[in-house]
């Protein structure tokens, strides 16, 4: 394998974690899918619009007919590498995600004791990352070649561009019956559709091999059973809802790829399939409002992460990812509520799985803002959110020593309709 193909083998191998934007749950589901969770952060209980994704069980303490919420969020992330290579020369490589509307739309029917819902939203991924400046391993192979023996990191040209993006669209239908005064259940499956996209080019004139490029996409699709209790007494509320894993492949559609690279990467070959799984998840919450107009929440959230099946086998270095969700609403006057919250996500990889392209490290999350509202039958949700990621410093990298570090900040817009 010459060292075009080599450069390639290490983006391959890892590629699909690389461009997969997570913004609020675990490696592969979204659960900041409302402007509620973005202000409120601890949603699991909620007996709000939310609940047709946050508890669906809850449904059935809506007071109105139809209830339907519309929501975008704004997403800015940032992955920051800063890599010390063995010779000394140190670099900063940053890979970006800009999502300018993150929808969703969420709506249910309520009559007596029977809700059926629906919902449509992102349940994974959600953006795309671009590293202009591409990643350490690139400048790692190109500064080993002969060819440039002597040159100094800024002077080598052997660069390349990394651009991924990653869809996961998620259509619900399920139905929530209130079997006394105190316990509902909850029946549902949501519709998977994943849609991926792989670009890199490197740039290796400087080591007489001119540019070598790849372009793939790769599609498939998923369902995903959904469990759901809800428990009310008085002013306490506990719920639980459980998604079982979704089972899923990627097609390829390749429309680039190296001639030296098809036998060597069978798995990125025109029509092959990939494990993609969604994993089971977990949520369990409870709110409980200590006088009237102010209310706590917590939540708690479990993802299986090994239990699913990755590609690449990347399954094998993960373990189960846990969050604590803390949230507090105070309305203020009939019509304004201000609400904070915040989740402590701890993910469940070890230093193995952990490289320049399989950043998921544990984060402490905060969010807060308003709702209004606007009329009787209108109610406005406003929220900002913030991840502060624990920095990562590794060395078991061949080519030097790595330091992983991420931002990640969102702002949500919702309104809510009941009639």
């Amino acid at each position: 394998m010459n060292r075009t193909s080599k450069l390639f083998a290490a983006v391959l191998v890892a590629i699909p974690c690389a461009i997969t934007p997570s913004f609020a749950g675990g490696l592969t589901h979204n659960t900041n899918q409302t402007a509620h969770f973005v202000r409120g952060i601890a949603r699991d209980a909620s007996t709000d619009v939310d609940a047709v994704y946050t508890n669906p069980a809850g449904t059935t303490e809506f007071q109105k007919t139809w209830n339907i919420s519309l929501n975008s969020q704004t997403v800015w992330q940032k992955r920051i590498i800063n890599t010390t290579f063995a010779t000394g020369a140190e670099k900063e490589y940053v890979g970006e995600a800009f999502v300018p509307s993150m929808p969703s739309f969420l709506a249910a029917w309520h009559h007596n004791n029977v809700t059926v819902s629906g919902a449509f939203t992102i349940a994974g991924g959600g953006g795309t990352v671009t590293y202009d400046d591409g990643l350490p391993m690139f400048d790692a192979f190109t500064l080993s070649n002969p060819l440039t023996k002597g040159m100094l990191l800024s002077d080598i040209g052997g660069s390349a561009e990394l651009e991924g993006s990653s869809y996961i669209f998620g259509w619900t239908l399920g139905s929530a019956y209130r079997f006394n005064d105190y316990i509902s259940g909850y029946v549902g499956a949501r519709f998977n559709y994943a849609t991926n996209n792989y670009k890199v080019k490197a740039d290796l004139s400087k080591l007489g091999m001119g540019e070598a490029e790849m372009d793939v996409d790769q599609t498939g699709y998923g369902v995903t059973p959904i469990l759901s209790m809800d428990v009310r007494y008085k002013r306490l509320t506990v719920a639980a809802k459980f998604e079982y894993r979704t089972r899923m492949e990627l097609e390829n559609d390749t429309k680039k790829m190296p001639k030296q690279l098809a036998a060597s990467f069978p798995n990125y070959a025109d029509g092959v399939k990939t494990d993609a799984d969604m994993p089971s998840y977990l949520s369990l919450g409870a709110q409980f409002e200590f006088v009237q107009g102010v209310r706590g929440a917590l939540g708690y959230h479990r993802f299986f992460d090994a239990a699913a099946n990755y590609a690449n086998g990347g399954d094998k270095y993960l373990e189960s990812t846990n969050e604590m969700l803390v949230g507090f609403e105070w309305d203020i006057i009939s019509r304004l509520t201000l609400s904070a919250g915040a989740q402590f996500s701890r993910i469940g990889v070890s230093d193995k799985y952990l490289t320049e392209m399989n950043m998921n490290v544990d984060a402490n999350s905060y969010g807060g803002g308003i709702a209004f509202k606007a009329t009787d039958w209108m109610k406005i949700n406003l929220g900002y959110f913030h991840s502060f990621y624990y920095e990562w410093k590794g060395d078991k990298e061949a080519y030097g020593k790595n330091n992983y570090d991420r931002e990640n900040q969102m702002v949500g817009i919702g309104v809510d309709l009941t009639f």
